[in-house]
């Protein structure tokens, strides 16, 4: 990222902590966050430059995104939380909504944090939707919208992965599959990028009058990274540190599946669902839609941790409070905000996604320290 970049990231999130260490019980009242890795791990059929038309396409993790009116999933959702009727149940969403040609206007360069995978990416002349990035294979599935003059040619020259071998020599063996591929104005097209290098995660997007690179979700971890939450040993990681007014550091995971710890507990986001539920808990669908993230957390102490302020950041939302009777209408997949001392625990937490501008974010305020997962948008749709 650019320093601009960072230096927004980090300003916004310590709004957020500064507003989160005023009460326990208070909402924050501001957020602005970046968003971690991409990927879209569902399976898809194989197309290569295939044009895609309204409604379903053929493969993808898309769907129909449904309008502003107001839908009955909310209206059920809503009566059966005030009649404490029961548990709400996750709809799944079968794929991401499809790239659409309606007028938007164009990302800056300081507007591109992360590699987007929940939402589109619009430019000048194009626009693009991630809908598969794979290791093992290497594999990039992308729907991209000409919105200029003139005819875009995807070619193996303009766009391609990369990864060097140990002599610094180009090792990806990088397909533009059907290459060279021609998008004529106002058309969507569905490109397909392969890699013979099985680890290649790097693909460089030059056309259009945009250079730019998307990189593949997951973190990368390395020497001794952990790469999930399987212990309840002692963990000492996190991609950066922020303080809140009063000193308090919450540790910072950057990328989906990054364990961060600080010795007393640790934690990662393991799993992400976009869903068709209109509104769970505080959080309703407004504009968007909903996902959720799957968090797994170890208290590696001897002492009982709890969740004390839980605030969801994503989609024009911003420092939503997301209490323990709010988490109670998960049942059971529900995320507890009580942890035995050398125990494991997981469960979900929903955030609305809209626009890959809007600030992403978990905060998690404990009795064991703050951590904060961001850039969810950036998360692979993952089950």
């Amino acid at each position: 990222m650019h320093l601009r970049k960072i230096a927004a990231v980090l300003l916004g999130l310590s709004m957020l902590l500064t507003g989160c260490s005023e009460e326990p019980a208070a909402k924050a009242d501001s957020m602005e966050e970046a968003s971690a890795g991409v990927q879209t791990e569902a399976q898809e059929q194989e197309s290569t430059a295939e044009p895609v038309t309204d409604g379903v396409s053929d493969g993808g993790n898309i769907s129909e995104n449904a309008d502003d009116t107001p839908v009955p999933e909310i209206a059920a959702e809503a009566a059966g939380e005030e009649a404490g009727s029961g548990v709400i149940e996750f709809i799944p969403m079968a794929q991401l909504p499809d790239l659409n040609m309606d007028p938007q206007t164009p990302f800056t360069v300081n507007d591109i944090y992360y590699t987007s995978i929940l939402t589109p990416v619009y430019h000048e002349n194009y626009r693009y939707q991630i809908r598969e990035f794979t290791k093992r294979p290497a594999r990039l599935v992308i729907d991209i919208g000409n919105t200029g003059s003139t005819d875009l040619v995807i070619t193996d020259e303009n766009m391609f992965y990369s990864i060097l071998d140990e002599e610094g020599n180009e090792a990806a063996g990088s397909k533009v599959q059907g290459a060279p591929v021609t998008i004529a104005p106002g058309e969507i097209r569905r490109v397909v990028v392969t890699a013979q290098h099985p680890d290649a995660g790097l693909v460089f997007l030059d056309f259009g009058g945009m250079s730019h690179t998307v990189g593949h979700p997951f973190y990368f971890p390395t020497l001794d990274d952990a790469v999930d939450v399987t212990d309840t040993t002692p963990y000492y990681k996190y991609g950066y540190i922020l303080e809140d007014e009063n000193g308090n550091p919450f540790r910072i995971a950057q990328h989906f599946k990054q364990v961060i710890g600080n010795g007393k507990a640790k934690m990662t986001a393991c799993n992400l669902m976009i869903l068709e539920n209109g509104k769970i808990g505080p959080i309703d669908k407004g504009d968007g839609f909903l996902a959720a993230v799957k968090v797994k957390i170890a208290n590696t102490s001897d002492e009982v941790m709890t969740i004390d302020q839980l605030l969801v950041s994503g989609g024009g939302l911003s420092g939503v409070e997301f209490t323990e009777k709010d988490m109670a209408l998960l049942g059971d997949r529900a995320l507890p905000y009580t942890i035995e001392p050398r125990t494991i625990v997981e469960g979900w937490i929903p955030f609305r996604v809209r626009d890959g501008r809007d600030p992403y974010g978990i905060v998690f305020r404990t009795s064991h320290g703050g951590f904060v997962l961001e850039a969810m948008h950036s998360y692979p749709v993952y089950y």
